[in-house]
């Protein structure tokens, strides 16, 4: 149970201050209206909603989607039900355990209390909503239709989160086995071969070039393993730190599409978030350049965030959403054909909806049978790395016992 602190007026119209223990802000504001105070504020004491210190800094991050889920849903069963905007923000802040979110809502409550409209307190936190998130808000405030708005945010969210916990669990597998390989590969060469290599040492035999090879290689590996991995921890941070960049996060953003077996999957879930946004906006009646200019927000990719750009720049040299989709080459066929479909209906976000849809049961059928597709390249790879080891390891073994046979006879 957390403890809440308030402020109310009295029957009288004094202001009432305190603090009282509850569940949340609902059961504090019927605590109070039953004592005959009508409550102004109700919010959980900062002490009781974080938990302080190194954990309270190390959970001041942004909230992940799970948690803008279950608040999209709350506030839409809250408008759904009546209740006042600013004391609906409340309320859904008592469940809240991320900090920034926490500290957003408060932000947005005060806000609210100023006279600002929900949405434009929202877009003065871009690190915790997403530019589609708060244009969608002030879409269902101008038009009347916030219920409905917050429905097709969770909506939205969930269905994209799905897909992006499926791209990533495409993208652990092989990683994993990649890692799990060059840890073999490793050990290996600093515990195993050199044993070999100084048993060969003792019978001073003339070693053929591939044993030699691979001598060198664990040589290397025992006297400069700092400097391997040295080597291997510079080139993640200098990568890292190059996406990170406007160019190399361009770079990377189109490079992904093209990695073996893994990137048509995200290339196709990159295209199904795009649509996704794009059928959302487009269904609530927003113009298409400011549908656009929220999708690019919207499919965290660079790449296509800049194609959805030269998209909205050909619109308004008048040429249409077609036009200006083909002129980009990054969408397939399929995509063209459904948006001419629906240019020509008038149901763009239908046709959108469709592509997602289709694209969503693509990857998670791919997902699925990625272990399938993974395992003949992986098979190829150890047979590489046994092929390595037979002829640097077991053909000077071999022509050893045969020079000790000939020897006996």
């Amino acid at each position: 149970m957390r403890v809440f602190a308030f402020k109310g007026r009295s029957k009288g119209g004094e202001l009432v201050v305190g603090e009282l223990p509850a569940e949340s802000a609902h059961d504090v504001a019927a605590q109070l209206l039953k004592r005959g105070v009508t409550p102004l504020s109700v919010k959980v004491l900062e002490r009781h909603a974080s938990a302080g210190g190194l954990l309270g800094f190390l959970t001041n991050s942004p909230p992940t989607t799970d948690q803008l889920v279950v608040l999209c849903r709350q506030m839409q069963t809250l408008v759904r039900s009546g209740v006042p905007m600013n004391r609906a923000i409340r309320g859904v802040q008592g469940g809240v355990h991320n900090r920034m979110l926490y500290q957003s809502l408060s932000q947005i409550s005060e806000g609210l209390e100023a006279g600002k409209d929900l949405s434009s307190c929202l877009g003065e936190h871009p690190k915790v909503f997403s530019r589609l998130f708060v244009n969608m808000v002030g879409i269902g405030e101008q038009t009347g239709r916030l219920e409905e708005a917050f429905t097709q945010l969770y909506r939205y969210m969930e269905v994209d989160h799905t897909t992006r916990k499926q791209i990533k669990s495409a993208l652990q597998y092989p990683a994993f086995i990649m890692s799990g390989m060059a840890a073999a590969m490793f050990i290996m060469a600093y515990y195993v071969l050199p044993n070999f290599f100084g048993f060969f040492a003792s019978f001073k035999i003339e070693l053929p070039w591939q044993t030699k090879v691979l001598m060198a290689f664990s040589m290397f590996v025992v006297d400069y393993w700092y400097l391997l991995l040295l080597a291997i921890f510079g080139t993640i941070w200098g990568f890292v730190t190059f996406i990170k960049t406007a160019q190399g996060d361009l770079w990377w953003s189109e490079f992904k599409f093209k990695l073996p077996v893994v990137g048509s999957i995200i290339q196709r879930g990159t295209l199904a978030r795009f649509a996704r946004s794009f059928a959302m906006g487009s269904r609530s009646g927003v113009p298409i350049l400011m549908v656009l200019e929220s999708v690019a927000q919207a499919v965290d990719n660079r790449y296509v965030a800049n194609n959805v750009m030269d998209i909205m720049r050909g619109i308004e040299r008048g040429e249409t959403l077609v036009q200006t989709a083909y002129a980009t080459k990054m969408f397939p066929p399929l995509v063209i054909q459904m948006m001419a479909v629906g240019e020509e209906t008038g149901s763009i976000e239908q046709m959108m909806d469709d592509v997602a849809a289709f694209y969503e049961q693509e990857v998670a059928y791919d997902v699925k049978s990625l272990s399938s597709a993974i395992e003949p390249i992986i098979t190829v790879m150890m047979g590489v790395m046994v092929m390595i080891l037979a002829m640097g390891v077991f053909v000077p073994l071999w022509d050893m016992i045969k020079g000790a046979g000939k020897g006996g006879k």
